[in-house]
């Protein structure tokens, strides 16, 4: 096979082939192992998104009836949620978000806050002076979609005007 070669590669890459020809089934048993290690630390990962996402802790907050929030305080409130990743540690993203549900709680709107237990102690600051901070415990079970009754569902092939 050497002298097919000879006449069509540049001599370096012909030293370099026959240099490498007694490793390829070590390469190919390296290659192996790092692809199982990949797939492995892929499948760890998941788990612990799975893991956190089962474990989030919610926050209500519900204001009383004076509350009017300066732009300040809104801007150290959203500041405040903006760190929220970062205070989880090391999760995978989709694990580390903070997810916000507003509701009307006789007549005022209210917020609930779900974010990853670890940044607990984050949520539960109060950001607001007239806000009242209400530990709810453990967001369990399985997300539940948002259905709407009564409305058609969109056509999958739907094109948005520019």
């Amino acid at each position: 096979m050497a002298d097919a070669l000879n006449g069509m590669l540049p001599p370096l890459v012909t030293g370099v082939v026959e240099d490498v020809r007694p490793y390829v089934g070590w390469l190919v048993l390296l290659g192996a192992v790092g692809g199982v290690g990949w797939v492995a630390g892929w499948v760890w990962w998941l788990r612990r998104a799975r893991t956190a996402l089962g474990s989030r802790t919610v926050v209500d907050l519900v204001p009383s009836r004076d509350f009017d929030p300066s732009a300040e305080e809104i801007g150290r409130h959203a500041a405040r949620l903006a760190r929220v990743p970062a205070a989880a540690g090391w999760l995978p993203r989709r694990a580390s978000g903070v997810r916000m549900r507003h509701w009307s709680d006789g007549g005022r709107l209210a917020t609930r806050l779900e974010g990853p237990a670890q940044s607990a102690g984050l949520l539960r600051l109060p950001s607001f002076p007239d806000v009242e901070v209400l530990e709810t415990g453990r967001a369990g079970g399985a997300v539940r979609p948002v259905r709407f009754a009564g409305v058609t569902p969109l056509p999958k092939d739907r094109k948005e005007k520019p």
